[in-house]
């Protein structure tokens, strides 16, 4: 009889200033299954009050105030889990906080990879907040253009500064953790996509062309993937936060109010209540179109390079993504099929028993690292 090859993969661990995400897989030959999964969320409705007071009068009027991650409260969830929610060893692979990180385009001449990272400080230099020398820096290549009748390549930069990922590295390790590897959202939110192209699937196309959409209170990540090839991350600074100043003014209501009724929408999906939250979201179109704009002018981006490769599908993720109204509302603003999705689906070629989990996309694919 065949041994089986087991392979346990890290936990994928995604804390944010509102919430912490945790999941543990677990490869089993070609498939993968669910080890353990866990999310606490800390933000209530005055919470949401407070970062729109904190923005000067709401994110309408400026970007929000970056916030950080509270690692005291984080500690005794993370802590709590490993210990009795079935999760195995210590070893981790973490999120970087969006809050740190700086998604910069640049184009340049052709040239092979480790030219390509070799020129890249010289080339962000005065196009980052810090200097090119301080930071940690990835990129993604996005495809090619032509820029006045001259070849180039265009390059999507994700940098952070590297004392702020050395620090929130060691404040994890102090949450008793092995850190084994730093993700970025944009990113691994892709991966169980990724993974799930893995697939054998006859297509006359090649490869699935989808994109990404992580719906954040503060901002919002849009990626788009090809096959198992990340093409382009834009952050847009535009999220739900905004909107529940909109249904503050739309309804007359103090904003606390606003914040309470969208937190009742996203957590009680009945068909009462998203028939109501639909009326609603369509009532503010007029700043559902903001979001909606910043989309649709990543998908003509994209298209502009990728040859007429057309965009399949849209998948919605992110804890914003938990509310079904927001996106079904959203989704008539774009011309393409779109969906909740569901990471675990994704990752495991099946639904997950415990329903869809669009706010667990990046503690998986942190978890994924480790994966044939």
């Amino acid at each position: 009889m065949a041994t089986r090859k087991r392979t346990l993969l890290p936990i994928g661990i995604h804390v944010t200033p509102d919430a912490v995400q945790m999941v543990q897989l677990c490869q089993v030959d070609d498939r993968v299954e669910v080890v353990s999964k866990a999310a606490h969320y800390f933000s209530a409705p005055s919470a949401t009050l407070a970062r729109l007071v904190a923005a000067g009068g709401g994110p309408t009027k400026g970007r929000p105030n970056r916030r950080e991650v509270d690692y005291n409260r984080c500690r005794t969830f993370v802590r709590q889990k490993i210990a009795k929610d079935g999760f195995r060893g210590k070893e981790a692979v973490i999120s970087l906080p969006a809050e740190h990180l700086v998604i910069q385009h640049v184009r340049m001449a052709p040239m092979p990879p480790e030219e390509l990272a070799a020129a890249l400080p010289g080339e962000l230099e005065g196009k980052l907040p810090f200097a090119p020398g301080d930071a940690i820096i990835r990129h993604v290549m996005a495809g090619a253009v032509t820029e006045n009748n001259e070849a180039k390549q265009d390059v999507i930069v994700l940098a952070a500064e590297r004392y702020l990922v050395e620090r929130h590295i060691l404040a994890m390790t102090r949450l008793g953790l092995n850190v084994v590897g730093v993700g970025v959202e944009p990113c691994a939110m892709c991966y169980p996509y990724a993974f799930a192209s893995q697939r054998p699937t006859p297509s006359p196309g090649g490869p699935r062309c989808l994109m990404i959409v992580h719906l954040g209170p503060d901002e919002t990540h849009v990626a788009i993937l090809r096959g198992q090839e990340t093409t382009f991350v834009k952050g847009v600074d535009h999220g739900t936060d905004e909107l529940i100043e909109a249904i503050a003014k739309e309804k007359s209501l103090p904003l606390e109010q606003a914040a309470e009724m969208v937190g009742r929408w996203r957590e009680s999906p009945g068909p009462e209540t998203f028939q109501e939250a639909v009326g609603v979201y369509n009532a503010i179109s007029w700043s559902l179109e903001r979001l909606a704009d910043e989309i649709q002018s990543c998908i003509r981006y994209h298209a502009s390079l990728s040859r007429g490769t057309p965009i399949d599908r849209i998948y919605f993720i992110g804890s914003e993504a938990r509310d079904r109204a927001l996106v079904s509302v959203l989704s008539t603003h774009l011309d393409i099929p779109s969906e909740i999705g569901d990471p675990l689906a994704a990752v495991k070629g099946e639904p997950d028993p415990d329903g869809v989990h669009p706010d667990m996309a990046v503690a998986v694919g942190l978890s994924l690292f480790g994966a044939e």
